[in-house]
C-alpha cells in the first residue's frame, strides 16, 4: 500500500474524531483495529455492539470498574507474575484466561445470545489493549508497578500510571502519530502476518520482556528524557494491539 494512500485512509476514517491505555490508549487500539477490517466485518460487529461506538466499547471495562455489579471483573485486567518466573496456567480470573475465554465464546458465537456476544466484544476490545501495556503483565511484588512511587515533573505518580496515561498524554499520542509510525514500519506481508498471529500467552510474554527497561527511572524521578525514550515502545504496543484485535475479529467475523 502506498504511504500517501494509507495516510489518506486514516484521514477519512478519523478526521471527525477528537480526544482529550486510560481511555485514549484503548480508543486508539479500537480505531487501529477497525481500519484493518472490511465493511462486512465492521457491519457484523456493529450489529453486536448495538449502537455502541468502538471507542466506547473499548473503554467500557474501565467505565464500570467501580460498579459493584462488575466487581468480579477487577482481576481480569492483568496478570502479576513473580520476577524471573514464567506464567503457569491457573484457573484464576486473570487477563490471559479471560482473553482465551473470549476466543472460545466467539468461536461458538452462533450459539450464543446476542447480549453475550455484545459483552464478550467489549471485554475483548479492552483486554487486548491491556495485555499490551507491559505493567498489566507485571511483577507480583509491586503489583504491576502500582507501588513504585515516582515524581514526574514534580508531580507524584506511580510507574503503572506513567505507562497507562502519562506518556500518552504528555507526548500527545493520537491516531495521526500511530498512522505515521505504522506507515514508517513499512511492514512486509510476512512481518505483518507474524505480528497478527493470535497467541495470547505469547503477547503476555512480549510485554514481560519489555519490563526491565521500564524500571530505569533514575531513582524515583523521571523526566522528559524517560518519556521520549519510551514513547516508541508505547506507540509500537498500541499498534500491535490494534493489528491483533483486527486479526481476532477477522478470524471470527469474516
Amino acid at each position: 500500500m502506498k504511504k500517501g494512500f494509507f495516510i489518506l485512509t486514516f484521514f477519512l476514517l478519523f478526521s471527525h474524531l477528537s480526544y482529550s491505555w486510560n481511555h485514549q490508549g484503548h480508543r486508539l487500539v479500537a480505531l487501529i483495529a477497525r481500519s484493518q477490517l472490511d465493511d462486512k466485518v465492521i457491519e457484523t460487529i456493529n450489529f453486536y455492539l448495538k449502537g455502541m461506538s468502538w471507542e466506547d466499547a473499548a473503554c467500557w471495562m474501565d467505565d464500570v470498574h467501580n460498579d459493584a455489579k462488575y466487581e468480579e471483573m477487577k482481576t481480569w485486567h492483568y496478570v502479576n507474575i513473580e520476577k524471573d518466573k514464567t506464567y503457569v496456567q491457573t484457573k484464576e480470573n486473570n487477563i490471559i484466561n479471560k482473553l482465551e475465554y473470549c476466543l472460545r465464546m466467539l468461536e461458538y458465537r452462533i450459539y450464543q445470545p446476542e447480549d453475550v456476544v455484545h459483552e464478550t466484544l467489549k471485554v475483548l476490545f479492552h483486554l487486548v489493549g491491556d495485555i499490551h501495556q507491559p505493567l498489566h503483565c507485571g511483577y507480583s511484588d509491586d503489583r504491576g508497578g502500582n507501588e513504585v512511587r515516582l515524581y514526574l515533573i514534580q508531580k507524584e505518580t506511580n510507574l503503572h500510571k506513567v505507562w497507562d496515561r502519562e506518556i500518552i498524554d504528555n507526548k500527545n499520542i493520537d491516531i495521526w502519530r500511530c498512522a505515521k509510525v505504522l506507515v514508517g514500519m513499512n511492514l512486509s506481508l510476512k512481518k505483518k502476518t507474524e505480528i497478527e498471529k493470535i497467541d495470547i500467552l505469547g503477547w503476555a510474554n512480549e510485554s514481560r520482556i519489555l519490563l526491565p527497561s521500564l524500571y530505569i527511572t533514575n531513582g524515583n524521578k523521571i523526566d522528559q528524557h524517560y518519556l521520549e525514550v519510551n514513547t516508541p515502545i508505547v506507540e509500537s504496543q498500541l499498534i500491535k494491539a490494534g493489528l491483533r484485535l483486527a486479526a481476532i475479529l477477522n478470524r471470527y467475523f469474516k
